[in-house]
């Protein structure tokens, strides 16, 4: 049985687990929609996590599997370009991407705990689950904006080596850099009764999540080749 190698694998499971982690997302934007201004927004949120059905119960299940083969092949890129020649920012990008990267699988596991904590208490009782919306933003907003710190790290380090598509890893640095400022713009400038407060950070997250399907197609291409 012929072993395969770490480029092929790392760069299949960059582009794999890009194509899993993006299905779900805009999935959910598609079918779902955006707050009435005026209206508390996490109360929203959960709404359309329950009445989201069986696809509600699967978009974790394939966000995280996304994820975790994206940590892998961000790794084992870092661990192999670390051989060839060491670059501090590009660990430094790695190490923050897999910390954000573990923010983001629990966020999808709060996703069930919304649903079944609603199958339990019942529609009108169950306060919590505007609750774990709550929980979630907080922590794609703080673990977002440490993933993003990482990916414009890997994304200007892989730039000046010429690795991958150049234009898409400038594109992707630039862009990174800016919904940083955005996640800390959220931080301090969130209104739970305000839907507009939140727009920008949700527009940072759809265009990131194209960015970021185009950045990880383009390094996993880039490992398969070699």
């Amino acid at each position: 049985m012929k072993t395969i190698s770490l480029n092929k694998i790392g760069g299949l499971c960059l582009c794999v687990g890009a194509a899993l982690l993006t299905i779900p997302f805009f999935l959910q934007i598609t079918f779902g929609g955006t707050p009435e201004e005026g209206f508390l927004i996490w109360r929203y949120f959960a709404n359309e996590i329950t009445s989201g059905g069986n696809l509600t119960l699967l978009y974790p299940i394939m966000s995280v599997l996304g994820i975790a083969l994206l940590v892998f092949g961000v790794y084992t890129l870092n661990s192999l370009l670390q051989k060839e020649k060491e670059d501090g920012l590009l660990s430094l990008g790695t190490v923050l991407v897999i910390l954000g990267s573990i923010g983001y699988m629990v966020v999808w596991s709060l996703d069930y705990h919304i649903l079944w904590g609603q199958s339990v208490v019942g529609q009108e009782e169950w306060t919590d689950a505007a609750l774990g919306v709550t929980m979630e933003i907080g922590i794609v907003v703080l673990f977002g904006f440490i993933n993003w710190s990482g990916i414009q790290c890997l994304s200007s380090a892989l730039a000046v080596r010429g690795y991958g598509n150049t234009t898409v890893m400038k594109i992707t640095s630039v862009f990174a850099g800016l919904h940083v400022v955005n996640h800390i713009y959220t931080i301090f400038n969130l209104d739970p009764m305000s839907a507009s407060s939140i727009m920008p950070f949700f527009i940072g997250m759809s265009l990131g999540q194209l960015v970021l399907l185009a950045f990880n197609v383009s390094l996993g291409m880039q490992m398969m080749k070699e």
